[in-house]
């Protein structure tokens, strides 16, 4: 299928300025954008169908790069919690009582939601094989997933059933092109170092890199030090674990030398601004990591902390965040937050070829109607999406070419059963 946007404002990417806007054709061949510029058809594009592209903003996907799926459940059910209170006496226990069924519609949601907020592609940790996967390929997003790993020691027989459901998911999935794997220790305490050496031999045989929590609250940093002698982030590049592609979650509670050494090993850090703020847990050091060339990205956490899956809330939030702590106004700019918000994302999901408007890429595209009061009048379409954009302004969704939604009309999934669905495994839970 060719498709040709005809005459659309476009974000693309900038060497000076990170992001400009331009009116323009955008031509996508199959998966593929295969033409940027100012008249596709005089440059030999034949299209299938054309889509006016007046008064409509086109930029590459939103990348979330953490989030736990399932936990979409917990909307609005564990709130004003401090987040070891959060975690412990609340999320857990409503854990050990959902289904596959649950998992799997509660993932649903979260890939409805996100695909109605303008996201392409997430990086997800959950806690069950297949069903919560399965979810997952079903939407049509891009995906990069990881199991929880939780495990004491090598020879803990739950956590070595952890990691087959990994490879388990790997093996029935992995011809789905849009789903890649991690391995996915939860955090250093919920694992001990004989387990983690052990979750490193697999991700070393299988090729694949690590997705894991750190630094996310200051008990976690007094914990680490008491009982390892330095900060989680040293305790974990002491053992190794950053010689692999790895994706740390949070980075809130970090020292001058915890950044070093993430800029240095080239750890990408997965900020979430929202939910750490909800959870008591402060404020990351962004512009302290933008200055030392940390890899910045941004996650949204799960709707069970957020509470919401919508990236533009969090691009939003951490631009204001950060100017107000840091009394200042060029803290963290707008171009900043879109680029952890997509380029710098789809790099840590592993997916190379997404995350900017460019010929060649995968055509993973979000496509946004203008004529809303707020965007008006349309002078900086990036400050746009990061001042005064909801997110619902979003009417299209492109990943690899195929539309997940169309003028709002959400393709091959039943967003009625979802809620049904998911209001009632609620019910059931904590009713």
């Amino acid at each position: 299928m060719n498709t040709l946007f005809k005459g659309i404002t476009a974000i693309l990417p900038d060497e000076e300025s990170g992001f400009s806007a331009k009116v323009c054709d955008i031509a996508v061949s199959d998966s593929v954008i295969s033409y940027i510029g100012d008249d596709a058809v005089k440059n030999g594009f034949v299209p299938d169908r054309t889509i006016d592209g007046r008064d409509k903003l086109i930029t590459a996907g939103l990348v979330n790069s953490h989030t736990h799926s399932y936990m979409s459940l917990f909307r609005n059910s564990a709130d004003d919690l401090m987040f070891h209170t959060w975690l412990f006496d609340r999320i857990m226990p409503m854990e050990d009582k959902l289904t596959a069924e649950d998992m799997y519609y509660g993932t649903q949601l979260a890939c409805l939601e996100m695909i109605k907020t303008g996201t392409t592609a997430f990086l997800d940790m959950n806690i069950a094989r297949d069903c919560i996967t399965r979810a997952i390929s079903e939407s049509g997003l891009k995906a990069t997933i990881s199991r929880g790993l939780v495990g004491n020691g090598r020879d803990d027989e739950g956590g070595k059933t952890r990691i087959e459901d990994t490879l388990y998911d790997m093996r029935t999935y992995g011809d789905n092109k849009r789903l890649k794997f991690m391995m996915g220790p939860h955090a250093i305490y919920t694992t001990d170092r004989g387990y983690l050496e052990l979750v490193m031999e697999k991700a070393a045989e299988y090729g694949l890199g690590i997705n894991i929590h750190l630094s996310e609250s200051v008990k976690e940093i007094e914990d680490s030090i008491a009982q390892n002698g330095c900060s989680p982030v040293k305790y974990l590049d002491d053992m190794g674990m950053f010689k692999f592609h790895t994706v740390a979650a949070h980075c809130v509670q970090l020292s001058d030398e915890d950044i070093d050494i993430l800029a240095e090993r080239g750890v990408y850090a997965a900020t979430n601004p929202i939910s750490n703020a909800k959870l008591g847990n402060g404020f990351a050091r962004i512009p302290d990591m933008l200055d030392k060339g940390v890899k910045l990205c941004i996650g949204t956490d799960s709707a069970g902390s957020n509470n919401t899956l919508n990236m533009f809330s969090d691009m939003n939030f951490i631009c204001l965040a950060h100017k107000g702590n840091c009394r200042s106004a060029t803290a963290v700019s707008a171009r900043q937050a879109l680029k952890m918000a997509t380029e710098t994302g789809a790099k840590a999901l592993g997916f190379d070829n997404t995350g900017i408007l460019k010929e060649g890429y995968a055509a993973d595209l979000t496509v946004m109607d203008m004529k809303y009061p707020s965007l008006q009048p349309v002078n900086d379409p990036v400050a746009a999406m990061c001042y005064s954009a909801s997110g619902y302004e979003v009417e299209s969704v492109m990943v690899d070419g195929e539309f997940l939604m169309e003028n709002r009309e959400i393709k091959g999934m039943d967003e009625e059963r979802i809620y049904f669905e998911c209001n009632k495994a609620m019910k059931r839970i904590d009713g």
